[in-house]
């Protein structure tokens, strides 16, 4: 497991790097207000991704091992067609899409569906190295596609990022469907399948995403311009790139407790990842704040005076994150995804209430003041929940010598 965990670090580092990259590029080329049309648009689609993935999203990858492959496949694709275009006719509707891309919306949000739904079966497949570079290389062509249109065609506008960001997913799609297409070749010894137990866990891990997002992207409404909007996204987006860490360790505890099961083996090592996880980005964030101020605003451009404040603002949301992210993906693993959504829930509700309030005193820092709170909120309540599930003793939950000779464990084998 360590030579995945440390396949998968340098990969989510190398697609962090790509995306700082990305965000550098289009903030200091296209400006504030257009990094405010691209947070509103990619936030519209991971909403339709949440709808979408009630099927098709990582809840799946508890039932890859247990039903058969291609009647998934079969009723993923189904599913996605009528949620997308359902989803998309709904944002439209509320006025809520970037006005002259309603049609590229929608493609871009398929390919999306399409090609996470791939990456999903991927995943339940335990193709841990496969995974990676599938979510690698939508990132890289996208950042490919984007300094060829900003430097080669001279365009400095939305444009500029979506139409590589269809090009990028397009191709992705096309990887990704080809690998899934070969599980095919192999034989499917499962003839189990039942669509009621995929589409309840599904609900339930799709509605604790969506709370999860906006307990931070709900403010994204709520600020007086897209200027803000630019401003405050850009901040979370930077410091939310500490997150490599757990984005890496987290899928690949979640495939191997799908596949062992609810053992103490499996407790042990949860607790010991998020641990890990949280000093890990603790010392990402240290050196973040090392940088000087003058250096963001030279590479982002005069727009964004003010971003190292709110990283620094939200960085302690980060650790909280990257600890409770491993538990979360514990909990989905062993079929309790109602622990997830409840946690999620009690954040959800303190965003709701305390962010109007916040934000109209405080602007872009109440933004980053509410997202602390119901961080918090969910970390609390998680860390409960895990202590009082696993049975597992506070001195356990805080000690880290338990946790030191267990990671030596698996470094050694």
């Amino acid at each position: 497991m360590f030579k995945n965990i440390v396949y998968s670090l340098i990969t989510k580092g190398s697609v962090g790097l790509i995306n700082f990259l990305i965000l550098i590029i289009s903030s200091r080329y296209l400006g504030v207000s257009s990094r405010g049309e691209i947070s509103i648009f990619i936030l519209n689609i991971s909403i339709i991704q949440i709808i979408n993935e009630v099927y098709t999203g990582y809840n799946l990858v508890h039932f890859i091992p247990k039903f058969n492959l291609k009647k998934i496949v079969v009723h993923g694709l189904f599913y996605t067609f009528i949620f997308c275009s359902l989803s998309n006719l709904m944002i439209v509707f509320l006025n809520k899409q970037v006005l002259g891309y309603e049609w590229l919306a929608y493609l871009v949000s398929l390919l999306v569906l399409i090609n996470t739904f791939n990456c999903v079966l991927i995943l339940g497949k335990e193709k841990i190295r496969v995974f990676n570079w599938m979510n690698f290389i939508q990132p890289f062509l996208l950042l490919l596609g984007l300094t060829i249109g900003i430097f080669i065609f001279k365009s400095f506008t939305f444009a500029a990022y979506i139409y590589p960001l269809f090009i990028s997913f397009s191709l992705a799609t096309i990887m990704s469907a080809i690998q899934v297409f070969k599980f095919f070749v192999q034989k499917d010894i499962n003839s189990t399948y039942y669509l009621k137990p995929i589409l309840i866990n599904g609900m339930i891990f799709q509605s604790s995403t969506l709370l999860y997002i906006f307990c931070n992207r709900y403010s994204y409404y709520l600020l007086a311009n897209s200027a803000s909007v630019g401003l405050y996204a850009s901040a979370s987006s930077l410091t939310e790139a500490v997150l490599i860490i757990s984005n890496a360790i987290s899928p690949l505890l979640l495939a191997r407790v799908a596949n062992s099961g609810n053992t103490k083996t499996s407790i042990q090592l949860t607790l010991s990842l998020a641990k890990f996880a949280t000093i890990l980005s603790g010392l990402l964030i240290l050196t973040i704040a090392l940088i000087p101020v003058s250096f963001f605003v030279f590479v982002l451009g005069e727009g964004f005076i003010g971003i190292k404040h709110l990283m620094m603002l939200y960085s302690p949301a980060i650790l909280m994150i990257s600890f409770f992210l491993i538990m979360s993906n514990y909990f989905i693993a062993i079929g309790k995804q109602k622990i997830v959504l409840v946690s999620y829930g009690f954040g959800f509700i303190a965003s709701l209430i305390l962010a109007p309030l916040l934000i109209s005193r405080y602007g872009t820092n109440g933004a980053a003041y509410s997202a602390l709170i119901s961080y918090s909120i969910i970390t609390l309540s998680l860390s409960l929940a895990f202590l009082i599930n696993t049975k597992t003793s506070v001195f356990r939950f805080f000690s880290l010598k338990s946790d030191c000779h267990l990671l030596r464990e698996i470094v050694l084998k």
